[in-house]
């Protein structure tokens, strides 16, 4: 993992931040067309590039935080904020830009908590589908969380 040095540095590792996340929601877009249309090969496709984009992401959360405590502030947003308002007068681009990264974050985690319904209602579908599945062929013998039947 590269040490940033400088504040130019820690722009550039916060713009590949905005780029990674601006990449990690045009997966997750496509992951929700594709949850959609109930077109799961996609989406497991689509699972390993999103492994790849979170894994960039957080590396370069990462290096974000090391430079903030070589600054000697908190790793928070706290100390974000404390870094922008000592530097915003040479660096006020660096206050846009973290704006915006905080914009595409809270869009990311909206987009995936929909995802998530998204996948929790069809797994309740296919749960409810294969009971009556069971009981329609006489078999109502089922499983419990810890392994458990119940008949």
């Amino acid at each position: 993992m590269h040490k940033i040095q400088n504040s130019t540095e820690f722009y550039a590792v916060l713009m590949d931040e905005k780029n990674t996340i601006q990449k990690f929601i045009e997966i997750l877009k496509k992951e929700e067309d594709a949850l959609v249309q109930g077109k799961i090969d996609d989406v497991d496709f689509l699972a390993s590039d999103k492994t790849r984009q979170v894994e960039k992401l957080m590396q370069l959360g990462e290096q974000r935080s090391q430079y903030l405590l070589s600054q000697g502030l908190s790793t928070d947003s706290v100390g974000m904020n404390e870094w922008l308002a000592k530097n915003v007068v040479n660096h006020s681009d660096v206050q846009i830009l973290w704006d915006e990264l905080l914009l595409l974050a809270k869009n990311a985690k909206e987009i995936n908590q929909t995802n998530g319904l998204i996948i929790s209602s069809q797994l309740q579908h296919n749960q409810r589908a294969f009971s009556a599945l069971q009981s329609a062929a006489g078999n109502i013998s089922m499983y419990g969380p810890k392994g458990q039947a119940f008949i």
